[in-house]
């Protein structure tokens, strides 16, 4: 499978199981602590062929994403279930299978940082905060959504950045939760 984006990873073994999957450039940012040179070139990347996200299910992997957001704005991302990227204590994408690191990227979506489609009070009537199972409907639109699993806030704006309506997610979630839509 051939990309034509920019995939960005966070180390040299995410990079080398990449290559082992995908035909594709990669970069990978050496952990949390990005240089304003690696932030520009991913910027750069972003502007002239697109980038692609890819960054572990953890706390660091979510860190790095964040601050991509921040400098690089609008850009496709992926993510896998930590799950699929789990070998006996540690969590990364060199740990994945091919077959779900190809899913992920043939998945990944396009967070839009101007996105608004959706308003905190709907996010709150459609159970995705507040209630008992708030966490697992948002499991749920993560892993339907192929992206990160997160707290509330989180969720809410990466649901936004990727444009999508409360009618969209009513849907998805009464079809998940058998109409138990607490409106």
């Amino acid at each position: 499978m051939k990309i034509r984006e920019v995939i960005v990873v966070e180390g040299k073994h995410d990079l080398q199981k990449i290559k082992a999957c995908v035909d594709a450039d990669v970069i990978y940012t050496s952990g949390t602590h990005l240089s304003k040179e690696t932030l520009d070139q991913i910027k750069h990347f972003n502007e002239t062929r697109g980038v692609i996200v890819f960054t572990d299910p953890d706390g660091p992997g979510e860190k790095i994403r964040r601050r991509i957001i921040e400098v690089v704005g609008t850009c496709k991302h992926a993510s896998l279930a930590t799950k699929q990227s789990k070998h006996k204590e540690k969590v990364g994408i060199e740990h994945a299978r091919c077959e779900d690191i190809v899913e992920s990227l043939m998945q990944s979506a396009t967070y839009d940082i101007e996105g608004k489609s959706l308003s905190w009070y709907d996010f709150v009537s459609l159970g995705l905060t507040g209630q008992k199972d708030s966490q697992n409907r948002r499991n749920y639109l993560s892993t339907y959504y192929n992206m990160p699993v997160t707290n509330g806030k989180r969720c809410f704006q990466y649901l936004n950045m990727m444009g999508k309506s409360v009618d969209e997610l009513r849907d998805v979630i009464e079809e998940a939760f058998n109409g138990d839509n607490r409106e």
